[in-house]
């Protein structure tokens, strides 16, 4: 058995790197429970999304772009940039005067935070043999969960502690000491890609598509229910966005995602499992603790802490079937298994989860991340690995739009048959006065009396139930692939 030693000073690049990262993560959740606050500073409340939409739009349209520019001039110079921008834009944000200034802000920041969300992984993977690189990217996926559990509760306290403006101030001086720390240890002596940076027509055709499909997104999330008409305008712009994009990119000789790089089965395989299973983690995820607090009558506070023994549970299994993989080498059985439990999970949660209620369906969601450890930190090395791309830049972002993309498509289409299917059967019942399909409140549920109350959260369980067949149906679909995947040796130096 081969024995892996760590570069020199790898463990200070990699822990620098993972607090910058954190900074990174929080930036998405810290700033949701402070947006009550800002809208009663500002005094308005039209366009307030775009606090949120503005960051996510920068991030999609960067994450490419980092990708190539790490490949042709390294990332030891980018890491620099990337750092810069989000700390000036977090300061920026901090002194907003209003909320034009603010959503600017926040889309600068976006575009800073592209790269301290894949930086590091580039940096990470980049240092590493393919078969010790999971175990790492377990740890980065520890970074994650915390900045899931951790950003709302600390966004929270520094708005009530000291202000919503410090939940941007906060970066400066927590990315001046990372900064510090991984100075001098970033890679020095990278290899470079020599040749025209990237086909400017396809970073055009591929902005046009991800900000006409986050336009949509919003603005189908916004009007559900509704026949919207500019978001179904924004859906058939980014169609057609998407397929003048594809054309190009097969006919341009260095496209700004490059798809060639993944003609093999064993990289489209990889990269499907891990949108498929992205996509439905963020999907249930984000629609759980609305279930709980309809349906179950659970305290907003603990709903939102429902998901950390999942989290918590995808993380201890990763930690271990990780350090595994380094080890021996061995990969292929575990995303069989995982999507296997996984599926099993979904399927107790469809079909006993109504019955035998909430701490039933949080052991579920235990089971699914258990599931998930298992092989969901193995999907990225395997995307790199099979594309035999010597340059990870490119291969890494294409791999986080891909899983990012998917994960806002399916979350938006969750939150649609969510929301829309629980309006439409509590608009069929006898609601009191005052009271709708779209304004009722975990508030108002509890004083209904009794036997309305029980039809109400039962509606809403009832809309929320295809989402777990639904989930079921994707994870049978992940095994049937992880059956599929090819057999590849993982190096080891």
């Amino acid at each position: 058995m081969e024995k892996f030693t760590p570069p020199a000073h790898f463990n200070r690049l990699f822990y620098s790197l993972a607090i910058l990262m954190l900074l990174g993560a929080l930036d998405v959740s810290i700033i949701a429970t402070a947006l009550p606050n800002v809208v009663a500073d500002f005094g308005v409340t039209q366009n307030i999304s775009w606090i949120l939409v503005g960051y996510s739009l920068a991030t999609a349209t960067a994450l490419p772009v980092y990708g190539k520019l790490i490949d042709k001039y390294g990332s030891a110079k980018l890491f620099g940039w990337s750092v810069g921008i989000f700390l000036g834009a977090s300061l920026l944000c901090g002194f907003a005067p209003n909320i034009e200034i603010l959503t600017f802000a926040r889309v600068i920041q976006g575009f800073g935070g592209a790269g301290l969300s894949m930086l590091p992984m580039t940096i990470i993977t980049s240092s590493l043999p393919e078969r010790q690189r999971p175990k790492y990217m377990a740890r980065m996926g520890a970074v994650w969960a915390i900045a899931t559990i951790a950003g709302p509760i600390v966004g929270g306290f520094l708005t009530e502690a000291l202000g919503w403006r410090w939940v941007f101030f906060i970066n400066l001086p927590i990315g001046l000491v990372a900064i510090l720390l991984v100075a001098k240890v970033l890679p020095k002596n990278e290899e470079l890609k020599p040749g025209k940076l990237f086909d400017i027509s396809t970073l055009i055709l591929f902005a046009i598509a991800a900000s006409s499909l986050i336009f949509a997104l919003n603005g189908f999330t916004a009007s559900i229910g509704n026949n919207s008409t500019p978001a179904y305008a924004f859906i058939a712009a980014a169609v057609v966005a998407l397929v003048a994009f594809f054309w190009r990119t097969l006919r341009a000789p260095n496209p700004i995602i490059p798809i060639r790089s993944f003609a093999s089965r064993g990289a489209i395989t990889a990269l499907t499992i891990s949108a498929l299973s992205g996509a439905n983690l963020f999907a249930v995820s984000s629609y759980v603790p609305s279930l709980l607090q309809m349906s179950y009558g659970v305290p907003g506070w603990l709903a939102g802490l429902a998901l950390g023994p999942m989290i918590l549970a995808m993380l201890g299994v990763s930690l271990i079937t990780t350090k595994r993989v380094g080890k021996t080498g061995q990969y292929t059985k575990l995303p069989v298994i995982g999507s296997a439990i996984t599926g099993m999970g979904m399927l107790a949660a469809y079909l006993f989860s109504s019955q035998l209620g909430p701490w039933f369906l949080v052991g579920c969601l235990i089971v699914c991340g258990m599931g998930l450890g298992t092989y969901v930190q193995l999907n990225l090395t395997l995307t790199q690995a099979y594309s035999k791309e010597k340059f990870l830049g490119a291969i890494t972002s294409t791999f986080s739009v891909v899983r990012d993309m998917s994960g806002a498509i399916v979350s938006t289409i969750t939150g649609g048959i969510f929301g829309y299917g629980a309006v439409a059967l509590l608009n069929q019942l006898s609601l009191p006065n005052g009271l709708t399909g779209s304004n009722i409140s975990p508030e108002a549920i509890a004083l209904l009396e009794p036997g309305l109350k029980s039809q109400v959260q039962l509606a809403y369980f009832d809309a929320f139930h295809p989402i777990f067949l639904n989930s079921v149906i994707a994870y049978i679909a992940i095994f049937v692939l992880a059956l599929t995947l090819p057999k590849i040796h993982l190096k080891n130096s």
